[in-house]
């Protein structure tokens, strides 16, 4: 009787999971997350802070009111705050205004993203290289200028503290 009970319980036991659902499958967030971060870039940023840090720490403020950043395709581009607002003769996109275009380069496997602005040009320099973090309509971002030799460990490990002669950008999406 008592080996018919356990029978009977390991069956119940068997009958019971065999019907359960099957888990969720986790989505592989890291092959995706430079291709939704870049995505999450495109559109027009306006600069609403920019800083760099020189020597024991000083701190250079930069105007922000004249620059945006628009960036479409992966591609980036300064614009000026009133591209646009004027007709000028020949017109066209842009008010006629040609600017340097750069070509974003995200690196998917590190933490916090790193990304570098690849000049369009046949040349292969970097304008800018550091690290980016998106958060909604914001992002931040610690560069350092032409630096097509950087190396990897050269770059900072967090937002909390800038590097002598690194740049901190805020960007908020305008649309």
């Amino acid at each position: 009787m008592r080996i018919r009970l356990i029978a009977l319980a390991v069956v119940a036991l068997v009958a019971v999971t065999a019907f359960a659902p099957a888990p969720f499958t986790r989505p592989d967030h890291k092959h995706r997350h430079g291709d939704d971060t870049l995505a999450a870039l495109q559109g027009t940023w306006t600069i609403t802070e920019k800083t760099r840090t020189g020597p024991n720490g000083a701190l250079t403020k930069y105007s922000t009111t004249t620059q945006k950043v628009q960036i479409e395709d992966g591609v980036w581009r300064f614009v000026s705050a009133n591209e646009g607002k004027f007709k000028v003769k020949g017109g066209g996109k842009g008010g006629g205004v040609n600017r340097p275009s750069y070509k974003i380069v995200l690196d998917r496997h590190r933490r916090p993203m790193e990304f570098r602005l690849k000049r369009t040009t046949p040349s292969d320099l970097d304008y800018m290289v550091g690290i980016l973090h998106v958060s909604g309509g914001t992002v931040r971002m610690l560069y350092r200028l032409g630096s097509s030799g950087a190396r990897q460990e050269d770059m900072p490990s967090g937002f909390d503290k800038v590097p002598e002669g690194w740049y901190s950008m805020t960007l908020s999406r305008e649309r």
